[in-house]
């Protein structure tokens, strides 16, 4: 019985030591009211990310995305002022896909690398009534397929994780993840 009382406060003490560092979102900073997390400043630069998406089991036509019925191989860009601006990795057969927030190349290690150039996301400065914009694909040999695409407007997004449920047809969620640009916590980052 003793060995089952300290393996319950080891792990409420490494619950309460790492919660912090594993769910940032979760708890509002000091400064924040109740009333949850705080909308993006205008003229503020803020990272903004697709760090979890998921699709339809099947394309518009009812058929699978690709050949075998084998999952799509996900990935995504954000357009802002008209130009795209990020890219993310693909995420090969996969309904559901997951995203970090940053990534080092092994070739980055040869060189100096800041914490900036390893971040993946895109960037852009918020601004009322400007819209930024999600393509979805499907990367195929012959030419990639758009699953889905939704343009939200910058000015009503939050910084924190916001889910949208089905914001495309072919979209069945997709998680925004909005970070400032400065000051911007390591924690955060790591997600």
């Amino acid at each position: 019985m003793r060995l089952v009382w300290i393996l319950i406060s080891t792990v409420a003490v490494v619950t309460a030591a790492t919660a912090p560092f594993l769910w940032p979102f979760a708890r509002p900073a000091e400064d924040e009211s109740a009333s949850g997390p705080p909308p993006v400043e205008l003229e503020r630069p803020y990272y903004v990310l697709l760090p979890l998406l998921e699709v339809a089991a099947r394309d518009p036509d009812g058929d699978g995305w690709d050949t075998g019925d084998s999952p799509p191989d996900l990935y995504y860009e954000v357009f802002w002022q008209g130009q795209r601006v990020f890219k993310s990795a693909t995420k090969d057969d996969t309904f559901v896909a997951k995203w970090s927030n940053s990534a080092i190349k092994l070739g980055d290690i040869m060189d100096a690398v800041s914490i900036d150039d390893s971040i993946k996301a895109a960037r852009v400065t918020a601004r009322a009534n400007q819209p930024i914009e999600f393509v979805v694909y499907d990367a195929d040999i012959g030419s990639d397929e758009v699953i889905g695409r939704w343009k939200t407007d910058l000015g009503t997004l939050r910084i924190t994780d916001q889910k949208w449920v089905q914001p495309a047809p072919g979209i069945v969620s997709a998680v925004c993840r909005v970070i400032p640009l400065d000051g911007v916590r390591f924690d955060t980052l790591t997600k």
